[in-house]
């Protein structure tokens, strides 16, 4: 070692460390970035539960400034190669929050959900540039399947939630659509839990039984009230699970224990 060094030219040793020194400037720009997207991720998830029955409120017009000049200083600090992804993210937000006080309960949803799921996918984007910026390729590989298996559980999460929305319309053969989709919907659940710790496994099962329920009954027997409240349930848990899976990526060579207490407690009493 002390022979290679000897012999290894002195521009070489400087360009080395510089290129080691910028990745790391930019994986923690990354990292950063993925804390206050969660942050953000939060505050509209907070929202969306707070402010569905009172949207015209002052509470509720501060929180969606709160959200708007949030996105406003993500912009400022983002990269030069991020701006247009940034810009987009503020304009759209923007566009959200100035409609949700004349939406009725479904549009409010409908558009939470679209507003949530853009910013989902930017999260995501991020944290691939902040995992590319690694030695690790497992890592990258552990993400990309955890990702693969979260994002097939929300689309299955909403094709149920369109169902529910048929029957709630009387559409012909809409109960059987249900059906259908709870069982997709259970089996993209049992895929994610086997890859989620102890506490999300507990509040997987909770849901689940009430899946159970739902396969198990006759139409009209569950009220329509009562099946959007499961998927709701659901998306508190997803949500969780995501942020986890956020921190423990982008804990770098900490260990994960060390960032339990950042760790939002899995909800358990979803019934």
């Amino acid at each position: 070692m002390a022979l290679l060094s000897i012999i290894t030219p002195n521009w070489l040793v400087r360009m080395t460390k510089g290129l080691s020194s910028s990745q790391k400037s930019r994986r923690d720009h990354y990292r950063s970035q993925i804390s206050d997207l969660r942050s953000l991720l939060w505050m509209l998830h907070d929202h969306n539960t707070r402010y569905i029955r009172c949207p015209q409120s002052p509470q509720a017009s501060k929180a969606r400034k709160e959200i708007e000049e949030f996105c406003e200083q993500l912009l400022v600090e983002c990269s030069n190669p991020q701006r247009p992804l940034f810009r987009v993210l503020k304009s759209r937000m923007e566009q959200v929050l100035s409609s949700l006080p004349n939406q009725s309960k479904a549009g409010w949803y409908a558009i939470h959900h679209r507003a949530s799921d853009h910013l989902i996918y930017i999260i995501d984007e991020v944290t691939r540039s902040y995992l590319a910026e690694g030695t690790l390729d497992a890592t990258y590989e552990e993400y990309q399947a955890f990702w693969q298996t979260w994002i097939d559980t929300k689309e299955a999460q909403l094709r149920y939630e369109q169902a529910v929305m048929r029957l709630m319309e009387g559409k012909t053969a809409a109960w059987q659509s249900v059906n259908l989709q709870s069982r997709i919907l259970q089996k993209r659940m049992h895929q994610l839990s086997l890859m989620s710790s102890g506490d999300a496994t507990l509040a997987f099962d909770r849901v689940d039984n009430r899946f159970d329920s739902v396969i198990r009954s006759t139409e009209e027997e569950i009220p329509a009230s009562s099946l959007i409240k499961i998927s709701q349930d659901l998306s508190v848990i997803l949500l969780h699970l995501f942020d986890r899976e956020l921190i423990v990526r982008t804990a770098d060579n900490e260990s994960v224990a060390a960032t339990s207490e950042d760790i939002k407690a899995l909800p358990l009493k979803t019934g």
